[in-house]
């Protein structure tokens, strides 16, 4: 009789259990079943967020690079905002942004000009890279007294209420470009002599790279700097100058240059190209522009520290889009300006050599006519294509439409066995060799032979 009650008791007590579970089960799912509120993006009133972006310089190849990055992300595509100061609206979930672009074209003055046509546009922050160093701190505090957030770009205004900083690491960059200098002296019988080609003097960010190379090189014996020069605005036809004063004034010649701006780097090598000095002397940039990865390309240049204009854009645009909404933004660093703390975030870069010039063909496409088996690849612009072995008789017909939108396809077989095939705009009419045109010679301007490259004139 007891174990038959304790039986009976068990089963209600089991019974019990599972009518709470299956009860508890059934509202458990229910709730999971319900459509569960969605992360929203941040609360704007339904309203657009204004931020502009203000370049020193928009035609500048990495500026270009940002500014298309910032338009694909922000939905509006390239096409948007390409005039100075319009504006590309678009809408990021529930969350619309809209970018005003500026370009100061170098000028101090146009840039304070715009900043303050901005005052009364209801301009929430601001991406700001300064033409005039000197000039940052006021411009910031004229932005701050409107109560717009400002985003400081590469160049950090000194001792000014900056909301953010967006930068390369500059000492990260002297130290790859100090590396590739001593390795290359490694095994030399003589001091690599060096020269250092530096922006303007005002520019932070070069004074960073060149104090960072020269920290490293300090007490080297494999590497003497004969001279470090600075440039104002980073103009590379005055760096090529001094270039040319250097190499008039030193006997030895010199053995290696690096510039804190590949626009310097390209110019010096380019310089050096034409007096053939390419591959005795080593060149180092800074930024990896257009102009020098295809240098590195054609191996008329040896190295560019890549600063990540792509990734610049993407730190940039957050940072302006959730100051302006929020007044705060996700940093990863602290920087000391003066009696201003500055949120901050540190962009990598990575050194790119001649051989690993692929690396950066994704951003400005395979470089054309640089590379040996691609001669048949026409400039960039819809120039003619001056391939090796044209003739000036290849480029005329600028007369009438005869021919055009046709396309040849010619094949040329050298004596050694080698074949290159090139496509070209347009009928041949005729077709010529010119013999001893080798390495030096030019062909009245009509296309080098022997493998060098056409000239373009």
């Amino acid at each position: 009789m007891g174990l038959e009650v304790l039986s009976k008791a068990g089963r209600v007590y089991a019974s019990t259990l599972l009518l709470i579970i299956a009860i508890s089960a059934t509202f458990l799912y229910g709730c999971a079943g319900k459509t569960q509120p969605q992360k929203k993006p941040v609360n704007t009133g339904g309203q657009e967020i204004k931020i502009a972006v203000s370049f020193a310089d928009m035609e500048r190849d990495g500026n270009q690079i940002i500014k298309n990055t910032m338009n694909t992300r922000q939905g509006g595509g390239q096409g948007q905002g390409e005039q100075n100061g319009q504006q590309g609206g678009q809408q990021e979930g529930q969350q619309k942004v809209n970018i005003t672009w500026l370009d100061a074209k170098n000028d101090p003055a146009q840039q304070e000009k715009d900043i303050e046509q901005l005052l009364n546009q209801d301009v929430k922050a601001v991406i700001l890279q300064l033409a005039d160093p000197a000039a940052g701190s006021r411009i910031v505090r004229r932005l701050a007294q409107a109560n717009i957030k400002v985003i400081a770009l590469e160049t950090l205004p000194v001792d000014a209420p900056v909301d953010g900083y967006i930068t390369t690491d500059h000492d990260r960059t002297g130290e790859l470009q100090a590396r590739y200098l001593l390795s290359a002296a490694q095994g030399r019988a003589a001091v690599l002599k060096t020269v250092i080609l530096q922006g303007d003097k005002n520019d932070r960010v070069s004074t960073d790279i060149a104090a960072s190379i020269l920290r490293r090189l300090k007490g080297q014996a494999g590497v003497q700097v004969v001279l470090v020069k600075d440039h104002p605005q980073g103009n590379p036809q005055m760096a090529a100058s001094t270039l040319e004063q250097v190499l008039a004034s030193t006997s030895n010649g010199i053995d290696a240059v690096v510039a804190t701006d590949s626009r310097m780097a390209a110019a010096a090598a380019d310089m050096l190209k034409n007096r053939g000095l390419s591959e005795r002397v080593i060149t180092i940039g800074t930024g990896a522009d257009q102009k020098s990865s295809q240098a590195l390309a054609a191996g008329d240049h040896d190295a560019e520290v890549d600063v990540m204009p792509e990734l610049i854009a993407q730190y940039a645009y957050d940072a302006a889009v959730n100051l302006a909404a929020t007044g705060h933004w996700q940093n990863d660093s602290m920087i000391r300006n003066g009696d201003f703390d500055v949120p901050a975030r540190i962009v990598p870069v990575r050194l790119v050599t001649r051989s690993e010039s692929y690396l950066l063909e994704q951003r400005w496409g395979q470089t054309q006519g640089q590379n040996q088996g691609q001669q048949g690849n026409q400039r960039q612009g819809g120039q003619q294509g001056d391939q090796n072995s044209q003739s000036s008789g290849q480029s005329q017909g600028g007369s009438g439409n005869a021919g055009q939108g046709k396309k040849t396809t010619l094949k040329i077989t050298t004596q050694d066995g080698k074949t290159v095939e090139m496509q070209i705009n347009g009928e041949i009419k005729r077709i010529e060799t010119i013999d001893g045109g080798g390495a030096g010679g030019e062909g009245n301007g009509n296309g080098q032979g022997g493998g060098g490259q056409g000239s373009g004139s």
